[in-house]
């Protein structure tokens, strides 16, 4: 499976990581062949050789994944735009490498962790935080407008934003569709159910 290669490249190139796996594989809406692998990795050890050992697990068992690097430091005392040492991701149609920048929706990465019970690892994250980082997204949704190829990611995670301003609890994308739906929301992908959607997590 894609997440044990990962898994193994990271933690033999870097002996002091502790990798936790979030996302789709976490929340229980994993879908092979779907779903993307989502890792985050907390290291105090230099990068170099692990873009070249993670694209090594990767050709021998393709699929979508984003994998981040943060310092433990990071993690322990988030900021409202967490430093990232290394982000690795393929998103089917390019494999893209950033390094040192500013990265805020690392922001919900650590919330998602804490819920996941990393508390050891991750420190306190507000709440106002995710919420910046969501409304955030959801604004630049709104200035997109009709976006076929996209709309039912952001109608599941509107979804997923409005739960947790509501309640404050992360969710698979399946939970929160049916949560919305159980509060009168049409939960579909056409223009006019997408766009009710991003208003109603907007607040």
């Amino acid at each position: 499976m894609l997440v044990d290669r990962l898994l193994a490249a990271c933690t033999g190139v870097l002996p002091d990581a502790t990798v936790i796996v979030t996302g789709s594989l976490a929340l229980g809406d994993y879908e092979p062949g779907e779903s993307d692998v989502d890792l985050l990795v907390l290291s105090d050890t230099p990068t170099g050789g692990l873009v070249e050992a993670v694209k090594q697990a990767w050709s021998q068992e393709q699929g979508e994944f984003d994998l981040r690097v943060v310092r433990y430091a990071v993690a322990a005392r988030p900021t409202r735009r967490p430093h990232l040492v290394l982000g690795i991701s393929d998103y089917g149609d390019r494999f893209e490498v950033t390094r040192d920048t500013e990265d805020d929706d690392l922001v919900i990465e650590f919330s998602v962790c804490r819920q996941l019970g990393r508390s050891d690892v991750i420190g306190s994250v507000p709440d106002q935080w995710v919420d910046e980082v969501g409304g955030a997204a959801l604004a630049r949704w709104k200035t997109i407008g009709y976006d076929p190829p996209n709309q039912e990611l952001m109608a599941l995670t509107a979804c997923r934003i409005w739960r947790f301003r509501e309640e404050r609890v992360h969710c698979s994308k399946p939970a929160a569709a049916q949560w919305a739906r159980e509060r009168g929301a049409r939960v579909a992908y056409d223009e006019q159910a997408v766009k009710a959607l991003l208003d109603r997590a907007s607040g």
